[in-house]
Parts: C-alpha cells; structure tokens; sequence
C-alpha cells in the first residue's frame, strides 16, 4: 500500500486529454447543504461562443449527433480512465482519498464481526462496530487502485477477489491462503448463497473469457461451471435464494457501456441473454434477487444522466423503473428476508430511499449523502451500515442507524483505527507474527495513518481570522497531477460533485471497472483450495 512520494517533474508535465471542471466538493451532510447543491448551477458557457454564425441542415446534425454518440460510447471508458491514472505529486500512500467502500457480515450470525473494504486495505471489527482494525492491501495481495470484491462464509473466511486470483482467510489477515484453482484469474464479482455455505465467483478479462466458478463446500475444490459469451465484460453475479439452480450475471460487450442480464437454470453450465431497449445506456449491477421469486430481480442502473432501480418480474424479458435520481447510487441494501430495501445517492440532497413492498415503491426517508449501505443482523432490533461521504480528511467514515435509515449517527472516523490485527501464533508453526502480512502492515501503518488523517496546515495555506468579522478564507488552486490535470478523489480531496452527481461515470470506474495492476497472491502464502 504504502509507496514512495513521486519526485517533482524537472519538465513541464504533459497536458491530460482533457480536464476535470473545478468543482467546490461534496456538500456536508445538512439539509442547508442539501440546498446549496440543488442550487448549484452547471458550467456556463460564453454565448458568444455558442451563438451561431450559420445554419446547418437539421439532417446532418442529427446524423452527426448519432456518430458522435456512438464515438463517444466507445471512448468514454478510455478517456475517464485516463482521467484516473492521473495521480497527484503529493500523494499519500496509494495517492487516494480514504474512503468507506462496502461492508460483509458473516451470513447466519449475529452480526458481531463485520469486514469493511476501503480505499486503503480491510478494516475488521468484532465487537458490532465498536472498534476496528486494519489489514493492509500487500497482506492480501493487492494495492493501488484495486477495489476488491469480497465475500463472508457461514464460518467466517473473508474472501478476497484480486486481479490474478483469489485469497482467503479465517483469522483476520495472519494466515492467508490462495485458491490454487483460480490461479492467474481476474475475479470480478463474489457471492455466497442464503446460508453462507457455497461460494461463487465470477471472474473475465479482455485476454480470458468470463467464467463462472462454484466452490463446494463437501470438499472445498472450486470448479468452473460454464464461460460467458464471448466479448464479455462481466460485472456482477447473484443466486437466485429460493431456487440455486438459477444464476444472474451482468455485464456488456467490452468497448460498450449498455449493460445486459444474463441467466442460468443449470448452474452456470449454459447461459441466455438478450439486449434490452432501455433508453439509456450505462452498466447493470445486480442489486438483489428475491427470496420468494427466482424470477424477480432488483438492479441499478448508471447512466449518464444519473441512476435508476430497475425490477424485472420476468427473469431479464421486461424492466420496470421503480425509482429514479439524478446522482450516482452508491449505496444498495436488502433486509434478510426480502422485504425492505434501501437506497443511498452520494449527495444529501438525494439521501437515503426506502420500500417496504419488496422494491416496488420508494420514498426518500433522510437527506444523507451515503457510498455504501449494509443491513445487518442484530440480536435485538435493526442496524443499517453506512459508508459515510466524507468532506474533509477525518471526516466521519461509519455510519449506523437503528431507525431503517431515518437517522445516522456516525460511529467512527479512520482516526478511531487501532492499527494492524495482532496475530497470536506464527503462521508457519514458527514464531509468533507481529501482525496480518507477517508485520508488512505494522511497518506501513505509519505511514498509512498519516495519509488517512487531517494534513497540519502548510506554507501557503490561507487560514481565515477567527475573529466575528472574518469572511471565508481565500481557497489554496486546485493540485494538479504529474500529467496536468486536476485531481479527482485523490490523497486528500473527496469525490468531487460532478464525480457524485453523474451516475455512470463514477460507478463504472470506482465500482468494478478496476486498474490493472498486477495484483496477486503474496509470496508468503500457504496454496490451499479452502
């Protein structure tokens, strides 16, 4: 995780294709802010650039509009990927913005020991949230810019995707195993069914067709049961709780952004999908299967003009939109029994939406900005999990409410860390390890809690007079990258609001579309199909 601060360019840094518009950043999480952002008006254009000079033929605009769209859908992915390699000079750690990305719990539990993905490694607590600890990325096999997907086990594994395999472990990061079987495979998506006792996996790259992969849990073995059509970015996959037979898999044709839904009836051996007819383009992710229905399905849909929910009632033939927002849906969350559902936009002014009727209605219950939603069991009552929309380094990170998303306290910042999970026993039988990675997370630890907390003022920083006059302190420019152009989440700035308030360009990237880095299982790992 943890890497060298670049050295400053001698030259003058190349110009990036194109550059982010300067945006104030997120909003706080208060209704006034809620305001602030609808009020928020879109970059104005001089008009005297736009006025025209001369007119064109209303049929060659339109077949121009048509190319230029088919153009940019191909190019989009390239060119907001570029705009992510862009890293700041200055950065810290894995030069990214810390941030709260996705929650497990163990399936059947009472919900004590929860796993928590972030920017910067796996945090893990047992104690309901109470406290947390930290695996770094190395100890598991990955860094940069990698967002694994994850997965917990009815006996408590934490499963790990990463882009050349796919790792486990049962004790918090002190002894981790690989997965020989999946070997050199990019594992895209995870699942466990109802009871936490089968796994699946989906894995694909550009070099390798998609897969999908079952591990038994009479013998541990994991076994490919089918591929996916050929040409296939394949993003997400879902078991159909009350028939396993049945599989749903997401993705679209590499160098498209319409997503498809896929299904099997035999467990993954043979696969049927069609294109839909929806209006606007932008990638499936599956949100939910109902547990009373194989063929009812929940998925968000990201599109450039925002976010929907989609349900289909007829296993992927028809979609029905059942709930729409102008802002990317970070957040998704289904009770145990299928009943309630939620739905959290990364802006306040969206909030936090709910329905009670198995996903057929909505209706916004809370002005909070969220990046993921959990709804975990508890031994008395409710709890939804939240992955705060941090403002500020130190911002609040974990959020818990106990009303069904009306209200969320924060529980926790990064700052509230304790550092690496300690580890009691030696993983090789010798000596005791310091902690997860065999002490590769205590000597970046560090580092990383430098990165993860508020920066003390620097030369230059403006600071405004505290005194009852004082007006708003002058804004430090935007930091530029090594390549020129300006940063977007990065070290030390949040998700901007254009990065909150269009649905695909952030979901396709941050969510699944991930950097191709490398990322494998450590040397120091026991190979094992468990």
């Amino acid at each position: 995780m943890v890497g060298p601060v670049p050295e400053p360019l001698e030259d003058p840094p190349e110009p990036c294709f194109f550059e982010q518009p300067e945006h104030p950043g997120p909003p706080a999480v208060t209704s006034a802010s809620a305001t602030n952002a609808t009020d928020r008006a879109a970059p104005r254009y001089n008009e005297a650039v736009l006025a025209p000079r001369f007119v064109i033929p209303a049929g060659v605009l339109r077949r121009s509009a048509v190319a230029l769209v088919s153009f940019l859908s191909v190019l989009l992915p390239s060119l907001t990927t570029l705009a992510l390699v862009c890293i700041t000079r200055d950065a810290h750690a894995n030069g990214r913005f810390p941030l709260a990305q996705a929650f497990e719990t163990v399936p059947g539990s009472d919900g004590s020991t929860i796993y928590l993905r972030t920017t910067f490694g796996i945090l893990v607590s047992r104690d309901a949230g109470g406290t947390w600890q930290w695996i770094c990325e190395r100890a598991l096999g990955y860094d940069g810019s990698w967002d694994p997907p994850i997965a917990v086990a009815r006996d408590g594994r934490l499963w790990v995707g990463l882009e050349r395999g796919l790792v486990s472990t049962i004790d918090g990061g002190c002894a981790v195993e690989t997965a020989s079987d999946l070997d050199g495979e990019q594992v895209k998506d995870l699942t466990v069914d109802p009871k936490g006792e089968t796994l699946w996996a989906l894995t694909g790259a550009p070099e390798k067709a998609g897969a999908i992969w079952k591990r038994s849990a009479s013998n541990g073995k994991w076994q490919r049961m089918g591929t996916m059509p050929a040409n296939i970015n394949p993003m997400t996959l879902e078991i159909a709780p009350s028939r396993p037979s049945r599989i749903y898999v997401t993705g679209q044709p590499y160098g498209t952004v319409r997503g498809w839904l896929w299904r099997s009836d035999d467990g993954g051996k043979t696969i049927t999908g069609a294109a839909n007819d929806l209006e606007h383009s932008g990638p499936f992710f599956i949100a939910a299967v109902d547990p009373k229905d194989p063929n009812r399905v929940l998925m968000r849909h990201l599109h450039t003009t925002g976010s929907t929910v989609l349900v289909t009632a007829d296993a992927g033939k028809t979609f029905k939109e059942v709930l729409s927002m102008d802002s990317a849906m970070f957040g998704f969350a289904k009770s145990p029994d299928g009943a309630t559902y939620f739905a959290g936009s990364g802006l306040a002014k969206d909030g936090i939406f709910r329905s009670t009727d198995r996903g057929e209605h909505f209706e916004r219950i809370s002005n909070h900005g969220v990046l993921c939603l959990h709804d975990a069991p508890a031994s008395s009552g409710t709890r939804l999990f939240v992955c705060e929309n941090p403002t500020t380094l130190g911002g609040p990170a974990i959020g818990l409410s106990r009303d069904r998303g009306a209200n969320v306290t924060t529980i926790a910042t990064f700052a509230d860390i304790r550092g690496p999970i300690a580890c009691s026993g030696g993983t090789d039988g010798g000596a005791a390890d310091p902690d997860a990675g065999g002490g590769m997370c205590a000597a970046a630890w560090p580092e990383a809690r430098v990165a993860i907390l508020p920066r003390p003022p620097r030369p230059g920083d403006t600071v405004a007079d505290a005194g009852p006059d004082a007006g708003p302190s002058e804004a430090t420019a935007p930091r530029r990258s090594a390549c020129g152009c300006k940063v977007v989440g990065n070290a030390e700035n949040p998700l901007d609001h254009a990065w909150l308030t269009t649905g695909l360009l952030p979901l396709v990237l941050w969510g699944r579309a991930r950097r191709r880095r490398g990322s494998r299982p450590a040397q120091r790992r026991r190979k094992a199909n468990s």
